[in-house]
């Protein structure tokens, strides 16, 4: 077989260059190979001929072969974008590169080409001739550092070999139908003789290119904190790259000019290998983690950052290496020093990896090569690419993402009970973990977090994979510098997780309905330090370490959290500063719109109205029955509240005297108000909203905090009593986008005219004029604040609560007036309402509904109308089955 391997950049002590080589030497020697290296910047001992395209040795006159252009037009094209190659997926592609790879590919006479960037693959599909067939080697992880170029040119190619597991699920889950065909092969060793290190060298040594992924400044940081206690030990730094500067001036920084070298380049990489004694990997992410394999051919132990794809296909923890977690630069310096200080567990581990590394030797894996490019040839049989791929078989299904039934599980609980089975799952765990934990009460938007020392991470997952958990609970690893999260039932993710040393992990619902947000417990696993410090992996709102010492029963405070006793932090045990300590009640206006008795009392009460406010309250936006239809919105609101905030105290549902059917009004949580315990006798019977919102605050036992809710607005998901009032208790107001505009204009509609008196009101008092209507979202109030507003206009809003349909001259105190006086007076806080306004007037609500089910709101309004684009029962069966699909567990005050 007749192959090409495409190398954007020939360097020695480049990872995915050394890989690439040395599955071509393999291959070499059964098959015609030749490698195409795109960009020649310097001299390098290379295994193998390599052709040259573009010659940057000097990049003032670059040089082409084969000759496209003179020198001087080759300087000119080498300064412009390349045509075929995204700048963003690779910067080292230009117009002088496009037409060198034009020349090259365009007569190939191969059977097969493997690229080995994305952008190479890019070049392959479009350039090579239409029999050849295009492998793509992605030995770095494309999906941390240019997916885009892989996702678009993937379909094209006739195979992708990914280095790991991982990646290869990333592709197909991305590519799904037009996935190629996915194989998974390692690099390899470069064949030939490999000596031996005696351990005995007291050098630690890092082969890497000095790029951020590397995070070789960690490196130096970690070496840094221990260095003290290893006199004799040096740091030694292999590479090259853009951020030698950094990595130097991190040496400076420490003082380590003495301690750190930094080798551009080395004529004989397996010598330095053997003069090491210990491997350090920092990096964010790998393709495949190849410096790594190469230490351990010579008998030397790894310690190295974990992540999704990188040193953990190669080093199980305790056995060959050691893994922290990643970023974690105490983990590291605590494992750097204990391989140095502990020469038996250096020989231990050292000769489990050069065991492990025997099966990654080159020879084998080049006949696995060989038949993944035959099988990939003969798919072809001899058809062009697209041809090819047409018919090629479909992917494999995906798996199941959840367990079958669980929507009948979920749909009875809410994300309150589903938190708390999930945090009395993972205290049990920990518990039988033996090693001290303690729990991070919730807070705001966060919910609990678990800690345990990193030590006890596979323990825990034991425990958590034991037979019992709920059949509702998931285990999650969440997604990771551009690696998706992976979830499952606990016992099989536990055995997933098993040997990585990942800090986070979510046990947590499924992501399934109602129990989308709010329910999960975080499990945080804490890297010890040498200082016998336990590290956090993540910034929290307490402490970047703690003492291990301090983890005692008898130092621990003890607390409830979700109705469970859990040991924590003294300083965790009492509320935070911004933490809400106060009741906050919730207070509903509603009425029966079809109820025939006071259907008659509002006809009654509209033929009595005369004189200049009869004009007004005869309109429709003033007292047409539409204004009180009920569409069953005040059921799946009182819902919301049962679901997404269990923190209220009290209901106050204020009616005419009249009570939905379905609604247990003897519940403790529920108080029905009639309009006569708050307004005067003479403004009953009333049909103005405006009218109601002047005496809400008059409700027998409504606590100083409460939050008014119409009829038809919704809580999205789980929110804080925070999302509404400060802890000092001022409350939120949540400003629309919507102009109140210019006053006196003809034919306003009351609530205009409300806020048109609303400005007029404060501009005389506080000589500031108010210019936005508040969003359709639930009102947050104080008792005192309402009532400096009577205090301040007692004339004006008397006249308002004796009006008994809406009129010109009502003002509107609860869904403006009191907000904007509060936030004059400070009382009250600008905020933002993440809000979604459904329009049922609309023609597109049935699109307007499948969009807020996806649930990315805090609020919701169900905004109704007096005319509507679908007809009544249209819109009818459209809420009815919007409604239980969002709302789907009945509240405790629901009548059977």
């Amino acid at each position: 077989m007749r192959i090409a391997y495409l190398v954007v950049e020939v360097t020695a002590t480049d990872e995915g260059t050394r890989g690439v080589l040395a599955q071509a030497r393999a291959m070499a020697e059964h098959h015609e190979v030749q490698v195409v290296n795109l960009l020649r910047s310097g001299e390098a001992a290379l295994p193998l001929p390599v052709r040259h395209l573009v010659d940057l040795r000097d990049p003032r006159r670059p040089g082409v072969d084969p000759a496209v252009a003179d020198a001087a037009q080759a300087a000119r094209w080498h300064q412009r974008p390349s045509a075929l190659v995204r700048a963003g997926w690779d910067r080292k592609f230009t117009a002088l590169t496009d037409a060198a790879l034009e020349h090259a590919l365009g007569d190939l006479d191969v059977d097969a080409v493997v690229s080995t960037s994305p952008g190479l693959l890019a070049a392959a599909v479009e350039l090579t001739p239409a029999h050849v067939v295009v492998a793509h080697h992605d030995h770095r992880p494309s999906v941390a550092r240019t997916p885009e170029a892989l996702l678009q040119h993937g379909p094209a190619a006739d195979v992708v070999v990914a280095p790991t597991e991982v990646h290869a699920t990333w592709l197909r889950e991305q590519l799904g139908e037009v996935a190629p065909e996915v194989v998974v092969l390692p690099d390899p060793l470069d064949p030939g003789f490999r000596p031996r290190s005696r351990l005995d060298r007291p050098v630690i040594t890092a082969v890497a290119r000095l790029v951020p992924d590397k995070q070789l400044p960690k490196l130096v940081a970690a070496f840094a904190e221990v260095a003290d206690q290893l006199p004799g030990w040096r740091l030694r730094i292999v590479g090259e790259g853009p951020q030698r500067v950094d990595v130097v001036r991190q040496i400076r920084r420490h003082g380590l000019w003495d301690r750190v070298e930094v080798v551009t380049s080395v004529p004989d990489l397996p010598a330095v290998w053997a003069t090491s004694a210990v491997c350090a990997i920092a990096s964010r992410s790998e393709g495949f983690a190849l410096a790594a394999l190469e230490a351990m051919a010579a008998g030397v132990p790894v310690v190295a950052f974990d992540a999704a794809a990188g040193a953990r296909e190669l080093v199980e923890h305790e056995v060959n290496g050691l893994l922290v977690a990643p970023e974690s630069v105490a983990g590291l310096a605590a494992a750097l020093l204990r391989l140095a200080e502990d020469e038996t567990l250096r020989r231990r581990l050292g000769h489990a990896a050069a065991v492990t590394a025997r099966g990654y030797e080159a020879g084998a894996l080049a006949e696995r090569w060989t038949r993944v490019l035959g099988d990939a040839r003969a798919a072809r049989a001899g058809r062009g690419r697209w041809a090819a791929r047409a018919a090629a078989k479909p992917p494999r299904a995906p798996r199941p993402q959840s367990p079958e039934g669980l929507h009948d599980v979920v749909d009875r609980l809410t994300p309150a009970q589903a938190r708390r089975d999930a945090l009395a799952w993972t205290v049990r765990a920990a518990r039988e973990t033996g090693v001290p934990w303690f729990v991070v009460p919730p807070h705001g938007d966060d919910g609990p977090t678990v800690v345990l020392p990193a030590v006890a991470r596979d323990r825990l997952l034991a425990a958590l994979a034991e037979p019992g958990a709920p059949a509702h609970l998931s285990l999650r690893e969440p997604e990771q510098h551009g690696w998706p999260e992976r979830r499952g039932t606990p016992a099989v993710m536990a055995e997933r997780l098993r040997g990585g040393r990942t800090p986070l992990l979510c046990v947590e619902p499924w992501p399934v309905g109602v129990l989308g947000d709010g329910a999960s417990v975080a499990v945080e696993l804490w890297e010890l330090s040498a200082a016998g410090e336990l590290v956090a992996p993540r910034r929290n709102r307490f402490a970047e370490s703690v003492p291990l010492d301090r983890l005692t029963p008898a130092l621990l405070a003890e607390v409830e959290v979700d109705d469970l006793t859990v040991p924590t932090l003294p300083l965790l045990a009492t509320p935070a500063l911004d933490t809400c300590r106060f009741p906050v009640d919730v207070v509903y206006t509603w009425v029966d719109g079809a109820d025939p008795a006071w259907n008659a009392d509002r006809e009654q009460r509209l033929a009595g109205v005369t004189g200049d406010a009869a004009q007004t309250a005869q309109t429709r936006e003033s007292s047409g029955q539409a204004r009180y239809l009920d569409r069953d919105e005040l059921r799946y609101s009182l819902r919301s509240i049962h679901l997404f905030a269990p923190w209220v105290r009290r209901i106050h549902l204020v009616t005419a005297g009249q009570v939905p059917a379905w609604l247990d009004v003897d519940h403790p949580r529920i108080n029905l108000v009639h309009h006569r315990d708050l307004l005067p006798a003479e403004a009953l019977p009333t049909f103005n909203s405006h009218a109601i919102e002047t005496g809400l605050h008059r409700i027998e036992g409504l606590s100083e905090h409460f939050v008014y809710f119409n009829d038809d607005f919704l809580l999205g998901r789980p929110v804080p009593p925070e999302r509404f009032f400060s802890p000092s208790g001022r409350n939120a107001v949540f400003p629309s986008p919507s102009v109140i505009g210019l006053s006196d204009l003809p034919a306003a509609p009351p609530y205009l005219r409300a806020a048109w008196n609303n400005r007029a009101l404060l501009a005389e008092r506080f000589g500031a004029t108010i210019t936005h209507h508040l969003a359709h979202a639930p009102y947050a109030h104080r008792v005192s604040v309402v009532e400096a507003v009577h205090g301040a206009f007692p004339a004006q809003l008397a006249a308002t609560a004796r009006s008994p349909f809406r009129a010109g001259s009502d003002v509107s105190t609860l869904s403006s007036l009191a907000q904007h006086l509060g936030l004059l007076t400070g009382d009250s806080f600008l905020s933002e309402a993440d809000l979604a306004y459904v329009n049922l007037s609309n023609a597109d609500v049935d699109r307007q509904l499948e969009e807020v089910l996806e649930r990315g709101q805090d609020f919701i309004c169900l905004g109704d109308h007096h005319d509507h684009a679908l007809r009544a029962t249209v819109l009818d069966r459209l809420l009815a089955e919007f409604y239980p699909a969002y709302y789907p567990v009945p509240a405790p005050w629901e009548r059977t």
